[in-house]
């Protein structure tokens, strides 16, 4: 009698939820894709290098088209890690790099966004916490400093903020 209340009070958490428990992917479904046919992910990863998938991240987020929705995104309150979060797990689902190269470029990637952030006059949220990086402690200056600046010492590698200074006079 008591597992029988379980099971309806399950049931209805899952009702009022609006989430079925079967609204899934048959289990060892992902074993029977045509293998002519692989998900991006599955495949060799396009880039190897960070290097080259940073370039690759600053060419994209600098497109004229790809540009303006970063900055629309932006201004809309989006904070920077949730918009570096959803773009580098977009790049490994398309196969174009690995996970282990996407947790390389979690870091290089905010700073770029948030050079471009301010490069466009805008004061962005970093974090999801309504961090922002000219109201917090030492640390966030220290951020936007650096991203101010690009030193050479952060993980940008020197050929991406040579073409980054080149962007700078393109921003309207």
């Amino acid at each position: 009698m008591a597992e029988n209340n379980r099971y309806t009070e399950m049931a209805d958490s899952y009702d009022k939820s609006g989430v079925s428990p079967f609204d899934a992917p048959t289990p060892g479904s992902s074993l029977t894709s045509d293998p002519q046919n692989p998900q991006g992910w599955e495949t060799p990863p396009t880039f190897s290098t960070e290097e080259k998938a940073l370039k690759n991240i600053f060419m994209n987020l600098t497109s004229e088209d790809n540009h303006e929705q970063l900055l629309n995104s932006l201004r809309d309150g989006n904070p920077i890690e949730m918009i570096v979060q959803v773009l580098l797990f977009k790049g490994f689902q398309d196969g174009k790099w690995s996970p282990d190269l996407m947790l390389m470029l979690i870091e290089p990637t905010i700073y770029i966004v948030m050079w471009l952030a301010d490069q466009a006059d805008i004061d962005a949220t970093l974090s999801s916490d309504g961090d922002n990086w000219d109201e917090e402690g030492d640390m966030m200056s220290d951020m936007a400093k650096d991203s101010r600046k690009m030193k050479s010492k952060s993980n940008v590698p020197p050929s991406l903020l040579a073409q980054m200074n080149e962007f700078s006079g393109e921003v309207a």
